[in-house]
């Protein structure tokens, strides 16, 4: 095999767990792999490393660098990476983790390695946050992950920190994967400013420690209505605990840290009909659940056109992961 192309799922991240610590772990979060939209990658074999992504050329020196760690890892001599697709970036989807991780799984499997995602993911520097993105690429579905060992030696995490800040720690342990109904979900992105970078590090230093009312609550929340809400395919109550999480814990400041017009565009989809109406990581791309939401997707693009623009999706959960072909 010469070539090889590999589709990931975006992901959309209900919000961290755990910003306290005060038990010996940190982070923990809640999410689901999307149908769409995808990152698409194609892999060939190469003498050296060599990187393209005509969408997002601002990705490249990432990417060349996670390939290169790759390859010296792994005793691989190169390989040429193209990121033929990828959702839009820093809008709350994960497509830094569905690329970079992506391609490495690709660039690996080209070559006939055979490595756990989850270290695939420590070597270039993803998961060190949430784990979400990582498993939602190996197995798709809703994700709950147990976040990091705190100030307790070695492959632990010493502060509060992003993914992209936490290079070199192992993605979190995987509670809990399930299926996840075939409820239509619409992901709208209004003109909006996600965290990345110095900035998203900043907040995590300026907000954390969080009270341990605050985790308490999230961990009901999820344990005793979110999961068991998914298990049964109970639109209501998931509805519920999806808004009551909302309001909870490090999400909130996550949610402060949006513009007025996301918060019209949450409001919007609340009046709308919409169901779990939430915000993906530091958004700005939102969502909502329902049994057909094809109206309100027509709703919301023509809202959204009204007020400066936007993008809406209409998805349903990817409840497979990654898919493997050969060839482009």
């Amino acid at each position: 095999m010469d070539r090889i192309t590999i589709a990931t799922p975006a992901r959309l991240h209900f919000g961290l767990i755990d910003m306290n610590g005060e038990l010996g772990r940190i982070d923990g979060g809640v999410g689901l792999a999307l149908e769409a939209p995808n990152t698409v990658i194609t892999a060939a074999k190469a003498e050296e490393v060599r990187v393209e992504c005509a969408d997002d050329p601002g990705i490249l020196p990432r990417l060349s660098e996670a390939m290169g760690a790759v390859c010296k890892a792994y005793g691989i001599p190169g390989a040429h990476v193209n990121v033929k697709q990828r959702p839009l970036p820093h809008v709350g989807l994960g497509s830094a983790t569905q690329t970079i991780v992506g391609a490495a799984h690709a660039v690996c499997r080209l070559h006939g390695v055979e490595r756990h995602i989850r270290e695939l993911a420590q070597v270039v520097g993803r998961g060190g946050t949430s784990g979400i993105g990582v498993e939602a690429i190996r197995s798709g579905g809703f994700i709950v992950d147990g976040g990091h060992a705190f100030r307790r030696g070695v492959n632990c995490k010493h502060g509060f920190m992003p993914s992209a800040a936490s290079a070199g720690i192992e993605p979190p342990p995987v509670l809990a994967r399930h299926d996840f109904p075939d409820w239509d979900v619409l992901v709208a992105v209004p003109l909006g400013e996600g965290a990345s970078g110095l900035r998203e590090v900043t907040l995590f230093k300026v907000i954390c420690p969080l009270p341990i009312e605050e985790v308490q609550k999230m961990s009901h929340i999820v344990l005793m209505q979110m999961l068991p809400a998914v298990l049964e395919k109970d639109l209501e109550h998931f509805g519920m605990a999806m808004e009551a999480y909302q309001r909870c814990g490090f999400k909130v400041f996550e949610l402060r840290a949006q513009t007025q017009l996301l918060w019209d565009c949450l409001q919007f989809l609340k009046d709308n009909g919409g169901i779990g109406v939430g915000m993906s990581s530091w958004g700005p791309a939102v969502y909502a659940f329902g049994e057909d939401l094809s109206v309100l997707q027509a709703k919301t693009r023509e809202w959204l056109s009204a007020h400066g623009g936007g993008e809406t999706l209409l998805t349903k959960a990817n409840n497979q992961g990654m898919r493997v072909s050969n060839g482009v």
